[in-house]
């Protein structure tokens, strides 16, 4: 059973298409289904345009980044998370001027402060920030960011890599945000996206063509060679996010889940009422350690993370709902959670 952040468990349809034989990626076959892919993309998330690469979140950070080292004014990088720092990383690496703001991991950002450091600081252009901390499970509030940064005309870019998918997301008046195909949208992983509502020129004396958002624009996003077998897969994948039960369904099953946790005795970082319903972070208490309790869990064909440094450092361990799950699945997990775990129930008792 796979619980992890990615990748996450790949509905048979999806394999299906992944299987196809493969085709040019400048016949009209594979150029009607990338449009096709995007065209779903912009409708779930209100953006109108994206860009749809080959590789990992980090590489749609870094088209970001490289988007963000063309403009002249400074930046502002909310952290409250592993994830957040890696913003600060990309950029560190592309020579950004920026400041950052940090919260303790599994809290919320300080809306009041971020407004009041845009307000006060004539120079901030941009503001970058992740929507869903998977490292916490905190999901930050885009709606508030997003009002902040139109007072001041201050560009913001949101890493929606964990989020989009998962919960409803509007990057309507969003500058960028970055996503990945083996998360939250349910596909293979190998592919990324970059949204925007604007014009990118490309930047051929400025940016690598690989990060060149302009140059993907300039071509009808095929500059390159392109995977037709991961965007069909991707292509279907989208195809059930046609309903919006989708949210609603994984809200409600997170809640569930939660709530037997608490009962059994464990604690869950975030709060519900700023948490990822697809994240649940456990913090297991001493003598128990996450990756003993990962492994075993493992060994009983339940597949949970904890391999990340940052969760074995702190000595949590998560259970995400990416895929499509219902409760009749979950309670085996919870069963094995109690037959494990009784000696850490009652020391968290």
């Amino acid at each position: 059973m796979n619980l992890l952040p990615g990748p996450v468990a790949i509905r048979p349809d999806v394999r299906e298409a992944l299987s196809e034989m493969p085709v040019s990626h400048r016949s009209e076959a594979f150029l009607k289904t990338l449009r096709n892919a995007k065209e779903l993309l912009c409708q779930l998330t209100g953006s109108r345009q994206v860009e749809i690469m080959i590789g990992s979140g980090t590489l749609a950070n870094d088209a970001i980044a490289g988007q963000l080292s063309l403009t002249a004014g400074r930046g502002l990088i909310l952290s409250n998370g592993e994830f957040g720092d890696r913003l600060v990383d990309h950029a560190s690496r592309f020579r950004l001027s920026f400041d950052v703001l940090r919260s303790d991991w599994g809290d919320v950002f300080d809306y009041e402060r971020v407004e009041r450091v845009i307000r006060q600081d004539a120079l901030v252009d941009w503001l970058w920030a992740v929507h869903c901390e998977t490292s916490t499970g905190v999901l930050n509030d885009i709606g508030m960011l997003k009002e902040a940064c139109a007072k001041r005309s201050v560009r913001l870019c949101v890493d929606c890599i964990s989020s989009i998918g998962t919960v409803p997301v509007d990057l309507g008046s969003v500058y960028l945000a970055s996503c990945v195909s083996g998360k939250g949208l349910g596909a293979f992983p190998g592919l990324s996206m970059v949204f925007y509502n604007h014009q990118i020129p490309p930047a051929p004396g400025a940016l690598p063509r690989y990060l060149d958002l302009g140059f993907y624009a300039s071509r009808d996003g095929v500059p390159f060679t392109h995977s037709s077998n991961l965007v069909s897969a991707l292509l279907r994948a989208l195809q059930r996010f046609r309903s919006t039960n989708r949210f609603v369904e994984t809200l409600d099953l997170s809640m569930w889940l939660k709530g037997r946790l608490r009962e059994l005795g464990y604690h869950v970082v975030t709060p519900d009422a700023h948490a990822s319903p697809a994240v649940i972070t456990i913090a297991l208490p001493d003598p128990s350690r996450s990756g003993d309790l990962g492994r075993q869990l493992e060994d009983a064909g339940y597949m949970l993370s904890y391999r990340s440094d940052y969760l074995l450092k702190r000595n949590w361990i998560q259970i995400c709902l990416m895929a499509e799950w219902s409760r009749e699945r979950l309670v085996p997990l919870l069963d094995k959670l109690r037959e494990i775990c009784a000696p850490a129930r009652r020391s968290m008792a």
